[in-house]
C-alpha cells in the first residue's frame, strides 16, 4: 500500500505542477476564461463520477460557506493565471504557495488560536523569501511587479478557501465538497466573464484542448489524487506535496520556454519552501493546505 500511495503522490505532484505550464500555451485567452473552463471541465468530471457513485447531501448550513469558497477559489485561479501571464512561472508558483502564511495570520489574530514558536519562525523565514522575490517593489510600473502582486493575491484567496473548508469538510465528503465547490466557482466566474464582455466560446480548437487538459491533469489527476491519498497517509504529508510544484514547474519552464530562474528568485524560493514547510509540519491545522 505504501508503494501505491507514494506513486499516487508522485503523479499528483507532477500533475499539479503542469498548471502554469499549460496556461502558457493560452496566451490569447484571458485568465478569467482559463479559470472558468478549467472549473467547468473539472466540475463535469466530478459530477459524472458522483452519478455512478451517489454522494451524501450537503448540509444547508454550509450553503453560504460554499458560495464564499467558490468565489475565492475562482478568484484564486484568475489571480494565479494572471500572475503566470505577467511574471515568471517561478515567481507565480513560489508566491502562490505562501497561502499558509495568510492562514496563520488570520487564525492567530482573528480567531486567536495559539501556535508553536517554530511556526512563527517558519513564517518569518518564508516572509524573508517573499520579500527577496518581490523586493517590496510593488510600484506597479512593470508587468512583472504586477504579476507578483497577483501571485500573492492568489495565495490570499486560496487561504480563505482553506479556512472555509475547515467548516465545510467536517460533515462533507471529498467528492461532495469538490463537485459543488467547482460548480459554484464556475457559475460565479461565468457571471463575471459575461459582465466583463469576455468571449467565453470564441476560442480555437487547440485552446479547448489545453483548457480540457487543465481541467483533467492538474485538477482531477492532481487535486483529486491528493484527496484520495489523504485516506491512507497523514495530512502533513499530503500538505507538503504541493511544495514541490515551484521546483518542477520552474524546471519545465526552463526546458520548454527557456525561462531562466534568477539567483534572487532561487534564494528566496528556498526560504519560502522551507518556511512554509515549517508552518505546515508544526501547525495543528496542517490539513488546511491539502487543497492547493
Amino acid at each position: 500500500m505504501n508503494i501505491k500511495i507514494n506513486l499516487v503522490l508522485v503523479v499528483a505532484l507532477f500533475a499539479v505542477s503542469t498548471s502554469s505550464i499549460i496556461a502558457r500555451f493560452l496566451p490569447e485567452v484571458s485568465s478569467i476564461v482559463i479559470s472558468l473552463w478549467r472549473l467547468v471541465f473539472a466540475s463535469i468530471a466530478v459530477w459524472l463520477y458522483s452519478f455512478f457513485k451517489p454522494q451524501n447531501k450537503i448540509n444547508k448550513q454550509n450553503i453560504i460557506p460554499f458560495v464564499l469558497s467558490g468565489f475565492f477559489l475562482g478568484l484564486h485561479f484568475v489571480c494565479f493565471y494572471q500572475a503566470v501571464k505577467l511574471t515568471s512561472i517561478a515567481n507565480a508558483t513560489l508566491l502562490g504557495i505562501t497561502a499558509p502564511m495568510f492562514t496563520l495570520l488570520i487564525e492567530r489574530f482573528v480567531f486567536k488560536r495559539k501556535f508553536k514558536k517554530i511556526v512563527f519562525i517558519g513564517f518569518i523565514v518564508a516572509l524573508i523569501g517573499t520579500i527577496m522575490i518581490t523586493s517590496l517593489n510593488f510600484s506597479l510600473t512593470t508587468n512583472s511587479e504586477i504579476g507578483k502582486l497577483f501571485g500573492l493575491s492568489a495565495a490570499l484567496c486560496i487561504a480563505f478557501v482553506y479556512l472555509l473548508a475547515n467548516k465545510i469538510r467536517t460533515d462533507t465528503s471529498t467528492v461532495s465538497y469538490t463537485r459543488l465547490l467547482y460548480l459554484i466557482a464556475a457559475m460565479l466566474l461565468f457571471i463575471i466573464a459575461y459582465a466583463n464582455g469576455e468571449n467565453i466560446f470564441v476560442l480555437n480548437k487547440s485552446d479547448f484542448l489545453w483548457l480540457l487538459a487543465l481541467g483533467f491533469i492538474p485538477t482531477i489527476l492532481g487535486h483529486s489524487l491528493l484527496y484520495y491519498g489523504i485516506k491512507f497517509t497523514s495530512p502533513t504529508i499530503i500538505a507538503s506535496v504541493p511544495l514541490g510544484e515551484p521546483v518542477i514547474a520552474s524546471i519545465l519552464a526552463w526546458m520548454i520556454f527557456l525561462e531562466k530562474v534568477p539567483f534572487i528568485t532561487l534564494a528566496g524560493g528556498v526560504l519560502i519552501l522551507f518556511g512554509v514547510y515549517l508552518i505546515i509540519v508544526n501547525s495543528p491545522r496542517a490539513h488546511l493546505s491539502e487543497n492547493y
